[in-house]
């Protein structure tokens, strides 16, 4: 009779799990929540505003390239971007505001970058769960993990590294551009220079980059930035198509699957998302953003040990400051699996380092059915 009454509650915890996780999905369409890093109070004074600023530095003392991109990621999803300046320097407006492409990609249409953490009216900011780092294709940039600030702090964060990154297969720029059409290069050239300008005209970005692939339909590097564009446009399966193209037309320019991977899981195609992710793990394996996307799309999917495996890799890579998810990944997958007592550690530490996501109340409220079910130790009693 116990061993009936202890399948029963094995059977209920793991009903109550799936129950959990349908209606968490059922809100979440991605799988995969944004984690709120504040709670908006009343908005400040409009001058108000609150900055992050810092400079990033080359491991090998260089110049830093001017291709080099700074990041608020928040929760494991950027939340800014802004060009660093020639000299290194950077400076984030947490209103979300940046410049050129790069940010256009995040921007509401209140000119607001999506889920920046805003001033309260006493001018405090949440970023317990945000990080700054640096983003250029083949290098490793260290992370400023960030707390509780007030706009009349100092907003110098401190120095952001960057190291090359070594594991790579792929290149970041493609040999399409040497090959492609004089024509077509030049429609290139000068779509990539507009896409830097404070204010881009998107449409007429994309109409010559559609001119550009056109005349090249294997020009990987226009069909990239054209799939940058339509995402900027809001035309998201436009801009898959775009994206699908540049990997067609050259599988080894990994910063596709950076953007690529991403828009297959929020399109809802998560086998696409994983054969995708996959191989771009394959070319470079430092995309800790791909296989966030990866593990959450197998977890999704109920490939549970290949979620478990992806998770642990985050974990091992150090990347839980910017994807704590991977501890409510590796919760999920263990509970699915019957492993309660190794579901529960994870989402306990998932809930240290992610207080206040979308999933910590029904994450908590999980782990106090299960302990009254009797099937996990207490927290006092597991440490």
């Amino acid at each position: 009779m116990a061993a009936t009454g202890s399948v029963l509650v094995l059977a209920a915890a793991t009903a109550f799990l799936s129950q959990s996780l349908a209606a968490q999905l059922a809100k979440d369409p991605t799988g995969i929540a944004p984690d709120p890093t504040a709670e908006i109070l009343v908005p400040p004074e409009p001058e108000m505003t609150g900055y992050i600023s810092g400079i990033v530095e080359m491991s090998n003392s260089g110049v830093v390239p001017k291709e080099t991109v700074i990041e608020l990621v928040c929760g494991g999803f950027t939340r800014a971007t802004d060009q660093v300046a020639p000299d290194g320097t950077f400076d984030i407006e947490l209103s979300g505001r940046g410049n050129g492409l790069a940010d256009a990609t995040q921007v509401t249409v209140s000119g607001r970058a999506l889920g920046v953490p805003q001033p309260n009216h006493l001018g405090v900011v949440n970023m317990t769960n945000c990080v700054v780092r640096a983003e250029l294709p083949g290098y490793q940039s260290s992370e400023i993990q960030l707390g509780i600030r007030s706009i009349f702090d100092s907003p110098d964060v401190g120095e952001v590294v960057l190291s090359e990154a070594e594991g790579i297969l792929g290149h970041v720029i493609s040999p399409t551009i040497a090959r492609a059409p004089k024509k077509a290069v030049q429609s290139y050239e000068w779509a990539l220079k507009q896409v830097g300008k404070p204010r881009p005209n998107l449409h007429k970005i994309a109409a010559r980059l559609e001119s550009a692939v056109g005349a090249d339909p294997n020009f990987a590097a226009a069909w990239r930035l054209l799939g940058q564009v339509r995402e900027g446009l809001g035309m998201p399966e436009d801009a898959l198509d775009a994206y699908r193209q540049a990997v067609a037309g050259d599988p080894f320019l990994y910063p596709v699957y950076t953007r690529i991977v991403p828009l297959l899981v929020g399109s809802g195609d998560l086998p696409g998302a994983i054969e995708m992710g996959e191989r771009a793990l394959e070319i470079n394996e430092h995309l800790d953003d791909v296989r966030f996307y990866v593990a959450g799309a197998y977890l999704r999917t109920g490939n549970n040990e290949q979620c478990i495996e992806k998770s642990l890799e985050l974990i091992e890579r150090g990347a839980t400051a910017t994807y704590p998810q991977a501890h409510q990944f590796l919760g999920s997958a263990y509970a699915n699996h019957g492993d309660f007592q190794s579901s529960a550690t994870h989402f306990r530490r998932f809930l240290e380092l992610s207080p206040n996501a979308t999933a910590a109340d029904a994450v908590r409220n999980q782990l106090d059915e299960w302990s009254k079910l009797g099937v996990i130790v207490p927290a006092s009693e597991a440490r």
